[in-house]
């Protein structure tokens, strides 16, 4: 999600423009925008005008830009769409203000949103979706085989995947595998920024990484991109097929030691040890976990990316509910994105470290 726009303040008005780039977006929107905000975009009304000569109406559409005070939000789910609905703020050749109008949000349309308060919550959450928040990228990945690549970004809650780029399998240094690189290296530009992403790995089983590595360096030479060149020594080249074998790769891992990918991996590797111990100390389940956050007794809040964006938005604005409540009452919160916390998604992708020992905790919630 790109922010654009003024820096706002705690506990003062302020208005910024925003363009959500993918669905996951539009949901955290929707968490952000509230009634009594204003908002503002292009859309389209059908206009009706009237032929002087004939008295025939005839109808038209046309774009314009809408300014409303929000009275109610709400989110389509199944197209990712929110829409708002308030009564316009300026009136213009074709809409009076004061009349109600619904505008829609959606990726890549830029909206302007304006709250008479910025408290820190919402502050927070915007610059979480924004990367703001320090949430850059510990690692770039070009994952690729012959006529295929990928480009994906890994980062504090997340695996983002940025572009797929497809080719011919073709013999080498032909004009079909110089396009094929061409494109990958237009990919690359375009996601990973080497003076913010701390390595970037290319991984393959094929021999075709190297032959892009030198192809990569000699753009990088030729076009004088020095974020490139003067960085070639943190691109890494591993043997490996998929995105859980770079991560468990002993050079890579090396690298991103004390990234917070390190660091969550090392309190799921903690929350499955007190599990084998049967110590009282972990719980895992929704009821488990909710009851042992009554008695004020969670430490660390295990949860999977995956519970926290499903389709269902009930149970996606209860496990908000539970993120949030515990982060309020002290506990800490740990996010696992679909690579890191496949292990915890075997285990319902909700989970607890305790404070104190609960033994036998799933018999006092049946």
């Amino acid at each position: 999600m790109k922010v654009l726009g003024q820096k706002l303040v705690t506990n003062q008005p302020g208005t910024i423009t925003i363009v959500p780039e993918k669905p996951d977006d539009l949901w955290l929107l929707f968490n952000l925008i509230a009634k009594g905000d204003v908002v503002s975009t292009t859309t389209s009304r059908k206009i009706q005008k009237s032929s002087d000569s004939t008295n025939k109406k005839n109808n038209s559409r046309v774009k314009l830009e809408l300014e409303i005070k929000i009275a109610t939000i709400d989110y389509d789910k199944s197209c990712s769409i929110i829409r708002v609905k308030g009564k316009t703020i300026l009136s213009n050749e074709h809409v009076k203000s004061g009349v109600f109008h619904t505008l829609e949000l959606e990726t890549k349309k830029e909206f302007n949103l304006m709250k008479e308060l910025w408290n820190e919550e919402t502050i927070g959450i915007l610059k979480d979706g924004s990367g703001q928040n320090g949430s850059k990228s510990d690692l770039g990945v070009i994952l690729m085989k012959e006529g295929f690549a990928e480009i994906l970004l890994i980062g504090k809650n997340a695996t983002n995947h940025c572009a797929t780029i497809r080719g011919e399998k073709v013999a080498k240094n032909n004009s079909n595998s110089k396009k094929f690189f061409e494109n990958i290296f237009v990919s690359f530009r375009k996601y990973i920024d080497m003076d913010v992403v701390p390595y970037v790995v290319i991984a393959s089983n094929e021999s075709i990484k190297d032959e892009f590595r030198v192809y990569l360096l000699l753009e990088a030479q030729r076009s004088k991109i020095k974020s490139i060149e003067s960085n070639k020594s943190r691109i890494l080249m591993v043997n490996k097929n998929n995105v859980k074998e770079i991560l468990s790769d002993k050079v890579v891992m090396s690298v991103i030691k004390g990234t917070k990918n390190e660091m969550d991996m090392k309190v799921l590797d903690e929350f499955m040890n007190l599990v084998l111990t049967k110590c009282g100390m972990a719980c895992y389940g929704t009821k488990s976990v909710e009851y042992a956050h009554e008695l004020m007794a969670i430490e660390t809040l295990l949860i999977t990316e995956e519970i926290l964006e499903n389709k269902d938005v009930k149970l996606r604005k209860k496990y908000l509910g539970l993120k949030k409540s515990v982060n309020e009452a002290g506990g800490k919160v740990v996010q696992f994105n679909d690579v890191q916390g496949h292990r915890l998604a075997q285990m319902t992708g909700v989970a607890a470290i305790l404070r104190f020992p609960i033994p036998n905790l799933d018999e006092l919630v049946l």
